[in-house]
């Protein structure tokens, strides 16, 4: 059976038009395929049926969604189309199965004596109607398939990088900071932000302050309102206290503790610490989806087997009798060897048990509170010294490199005190009421406190390979003790 015909007697074909990124927004780069490919098919005299656009939509991306991509497929199964025309093979597809889908229904038409037809502008070898073309089109779709993973890999860790030194994660800026640098706070913004953490530390309710925020004509900076959930979101991102958050949980450094980025922060890391513990409070008895970290040993337990640090990963196939998230090693490509992976919970466990002996152990006289902080004085005396500094430059009386000079280990001194002041604070809660009884507050307190409590008598927690199987033997877990 020959190519379907249409009305004027040429052959039906849709083209095909992607693009990953659209960068000029405007849709111009799927704009350029199609023209390429409406002068292809007219040199060859085929009608173009449909054009298909699939714009700023990854071919690679296992979880992406081609509607229209799969819509060309449905069309050529039910004959509306006799073939495609792309611009080139890796506008087409980069995974190998979906090409192989396409394969089979080329050499089902085949089989049927009905002729497809498939042409790329870029490229005349690949015809995926012939054995030699449908050899070309797979190894060319399976370098592309290489080299997306290749790009994706380094992407990945270079945001890895990009976080473990603090430096800020890709898109516009938030509302807060300066849209041309993203580091800048905007006066005005940062006060509304600051005024919002008050307002709610003291009582007032997320509905009251999106309703002023309304009648002020307070917007997003792609000019929306906000509603309430959207300012609990901002207020509730550690970006907000200058801590840096990565793959949605704040990023901590390999001492288990937050990382500092390389912006101006609106709030200090106390008052977004007690931020948090409101919120908790009274979200008690309800899922709560924030920005903090979520498990007990993010970062603090260690694979058995290349001693880097574990990560927390939820299970998405959920049940009654299963685990309901994990530690695993990271990747080859993260950093770790991926070889040492345990259900959470019995390990949970079984550090909260250590945690409650060590506490028992602990003499009935112990201090009903922590200590005072130490570093108050000192960073008093640094923050008077960067004002100085400051000052003197605002007047002209110092020249912007030796302001420079003078003030870049001061602000590393004085965020490095800011960052122990919050976790002193944090930790402080934790002990208003002597150890020896954290066993029954244990429910009752943070993520934050709870692991604060656990650094106080362990280093480290070593997970080493299972020596049973899928049984758990505590002998595989070894606590590493202050």
């Amino acid at each position: 059976m020959a190519a379907r015909r249409g009305a004027s007697g040429a052959v039906q074909v849709g083209i095909c038009t992607r693009i990953g990124k659209d960068d000029e927004a405007g849709g111009l780069g799927v704009a350029r395929q199609e023209q390429d490919c409406r002068l292809h098919c007219a040199a060859r005299g085929w009608e173009v049926a449909s054009v298909y656009e699939d714009s700023d939509l990854s071919a690679y991306k296992r979880g992406a969604v081609r509607p229209e991509f799969r819509q060309m497929l449905e069309d050529l199964r039910a004959g509306r189309i006799d073939g495609v025309v792309v611009w080139d093979i890796d506008r087409f597809t980069r995974r190998p199965r979906e090409l192989e889908a396409w394969i089979d229904e080329y050499e089902e038409g085949e089989r049927r004596g009905r002729r497809l037809v498939f042409d790329s502008v870029s490229a005349s070898d690949i015809d995926l109607w012939t054995e030699n073309g449908r050899l070309v089109a797979r190894i060319k779709v399976a370098i592309a398939d290489r080299t997306s993973a290749d790009t994706s890999r380094r992407t990945k860790r270079k945001h890895l990088e990009l976080a473990a030194q603090g430096k800020l994660p890709g898109g516009r800026a938030p509302y807060g900071w300066n849209r041309e640098d993203r580091r800048t706070l905007v006066p005005d913004e940062a006060e509304n932000l600051r005024k919002a953490v008050k307002d709610f530390l003291g009582g007032v309710r997320w509905a009251t302050i999106a309703r002023e925020w309304r009648g002020k004509g307070v917007r997003s900076h792609s000019g929306g309102f906000f509603d309430d959930s959207k300012i609990k979101r901002m207020l509730m991102n550690p970006r907000i206290c200058g801590y840096r958050m990565h793959q949605g949980e704040l990023f901590l450094d390999e001492h288990g503790e937050p990382v500092a980025g390389d912006w101006e922060p609106v709030i200090t890391p106390d008052e977004w610490y007690l931020l948090m513990e409101k919120i908790r409070r009274e979200s008690q008895g309800r899922t709560v989806r924030d920005h903090a970290t979520k498990y007990l040993l993010s970062g603090i337990a260690r694979c058995g087997r290349c001693g880097t640090r574990m990560r927390a990963f939820p299970s998405y196939r959920k049940s009654k009798t299963s685990s309901q998230f994990r530690y695993a090693c990271p990747g080859k490509n993260d950093g770790g060897c991926g070889g040492v992976a345990r259900a959470g919970e019995p390990v949970d466990r079984l550090i909260r048990n250590a945690v409650f002996l060590s506490s028992d152990k602990a003499p009935a006289n112990v201090q009903a509170r922590a200590p005072e902080w130490t570093g108050a004085e000192q960073l008093a005396s640094l923050e008077r010294d960067m004002a100085e500094f400051e000052q003197a430059w605002r007047d002209r009386r110092m020249s912007a490199a030796r302001y420079i000079a003078l003030t870049e280990d001061l602000e590393k001194q004085i965020a490095e005190l800011h960052r122990e002041r919050a976790l002193h604070r944090a930790e402080a809660v934790t002990l208003v009421a002597g150890p020896v009884d954290i066993r029954e507050r244990w429910e009752k307190l943070t993520i934050e406190q709870q692991r604060a409590a656990v650094l106080k008598v362990f280093r480290a927690v070593v997970i080493k390979p299972a020596s049973n199987g899928p049984v758990f033997d505590p002998a595989d877990i070894e606590p590493v003790l202050r």
